[in-house]
């Protein structure tokens, strides 16, 4: 079975928390909903709302916009924390690629 949480999560820990930073990670120029968010990572509602309330309020997360009532939120990409984790989260790509090129190359 698939596991929820990818090479971010693999590296840095796949605690709650990871998780919802490795999902705005992966989708850094979407906005997504709370509920959203859960469904997509397999996260139970409410552990993803006291998270993200958490998240908020430490500014790696913001509010963007209302749809039907319903707030969504994106990264924080202003501040010097979130910056940090997406370089930490590219670096995690180029390794990901390097491994897929490796087990690519054919010797003659």
């Amino acid at each position: 079975k698939k596991k929820p949480w990818g090479e971010f999560c693999e590296v840095f820990g796949a605690n709650p928390r990871n998780r919802i930073l490795e999902h705005f990670l992966e989708m850094d120029a979407l906005d997504f909903s709370i509920g959203d968010i859960a469904e997509e990572i397999q996260l139970n509602r409410a552990t993803t709302y006291n998270i993200m309330e958490k998240l908020v309020k430490r500014g790696f997360i913001k509010p963007t916009r209302k749809v039907s009532g319903t707030q969504l939120y994106k990264l924080n990409k202003e501040k010097k924390e979130v910056k940090i984790l997406l370089s930490a989260f590219d670096m995690v790509l180029v390794k990901i690629c390097n491994e897929c090129t490796e087990k690519e190359k054919i010797y003659a």
